[in-house]
């Protein structure tokens, strides 16, 4: 296994039936390790590139990075999202020599740092952090959805049930949109609302990437919340058959009472589980609870959905980027200033990915 050969490739020579062929697989796939979301990075100008071991033509590890722009050009290095897509029926031995070739290509690439958050769902420490890797704490509530739909409704809090039930007295409707149009009014409320938050939001052009290379190809979906025929609320998911992921979300700040997203999360979480997928992913939360942290009504909210808190160690490499990298997840005032920077143009992300 050792003498598999390890691969770099950019979006132009990429064979896309090879990376395919990982994702059918691949143990764990996640919407942001497809060739679909490598697209909708690229048509906005973020460069992908696929990581990937072959042994005989045939694919048995890859990972899919693109290249993060921060102070400038200059400054940038790589970063990955999702879990290293692996065959079955491959070794730690594998992994590691996978890993070691990974640090080689990003050194040969003039990278700066790279960051990888892998989700909860592979257990590779052991073999990471043998490479040098610098572990992350990161959490993230998911709900498994193998017990039938009444088991999941008794599996919620009680204030997650009051707030469903309240939504559907009040007469929220919760209804998938398939046009752009609707797509373009929820951006149009994301933006208000980040803008009243002093944040940054995603640009219109990621958001219609994500429309036509993802969302067109059933691997995106937006679940809107209406209100006498006004979009009051909505999430856009990331979907596979192992996950469906929150990606964006954004409620009316003058319709919170009639608790939209609620009636949001649970159509979607009751839509994968007739679809057979395996996972309902929050998307991020804190190790523990603490009262004084910015996230913990945040935690609070996505706790009472029936959820594992899963723990995991995400990675990077560069001690400096490492700091810089924790200090927000530790501060709302070093957060804060990071948006303000973001917002300054201070630092340049090459978009909000």
């Amino acid at each position: 296994m050792i003498s598999m050969k390890v691969v770099s490739y950019s979006l132009g020579n990429m064979e896309k039936e090879l990376w395919a062929c990982l994702e059918d697989e691949a143990q764990h796939l996640s919407a942001f390790q497809t060739y679909s979301w490598a697209e909708a990075l690229n048509s906005v100008g973020t460069e992908p590139r696929f990581v990937i071991a072959i042994d005989n033509k045939k694919p048995l590890l890859g990972l899919a990075l693109f290249r993060s722009s921060l102070i400038s050009k200059t400054f940038s290095g790589y970063e990955a999202i999702g879990p290293l897509l692996c065959v079955s029926h491959i070794d730690a031995s594998a992994i590691c020599h996978f890993f070691s070739a990974l640090k080689r290509i990003l050194k040969g690439a003039s990278a700066l740092y790279f960051y990888w958050n892998p989700f909860p769902y592979l257990n590779l420490d052991d073999v990471v952090l043998s490479q040098g890797f610098l572990p992350i704490p990161s959490a993230t509530f998911v709900v498994d959805l193998s017990p039938s739909i009444e088991s999941l409704w008794k599996n919620l809090e009680g204030r997650a049930r009051r707030s469903i039930s309240r939504a559907e007295r009040k007469g929220i409707e919760v209804v998938e949109s398939e046009k752009w149009r609707e797509w373009k009014e929820f951006y149009d409320l994301y933006v208000r609302v980040c803008h009243s938050k002093s944040m940054r939001p995603r640009s219109i052009d990621l958001h219609k990437s994500v429309y036509n290379y993802l969302a067109t190809k059933g691997k995106a979906r937006l679940f809107l919340a209406k209100y006498r025929g006004e979009i009051v609320g909505g999430i856009i998911f990331l979907v596979t058959p192992h996950e469906m992921m929150g990606y964006e979300g954004v409620s009316d700040v003058r319709f919170l009472k009639l608790s939209s997203n609620s009636a949001v999360h649970w159509h979607a979480i009751s839509w994968a589980k007739d679809h057979g997928i395996k996972n309902y992913d929050f998307g991020g939360a804190l190790w523990k609870l603490d009262k004084k942290h910015y996230l913990y009504g945040i935690q609070l909210f996505k706790r009472q959905w029936g959820g594992k808190l899963r723990k995991y160690n995400s990675y990077a490499l560069n001690k400096l980027y490492f700091i810089g990298r924790t200090l927000p997840l530790r501060s709302s005032k070093i957060r804060r200033l990071y948006y303000a920077m973001e917002n300054l143009r201070v630092i340049k992300r090459s978009d909000r990915i």
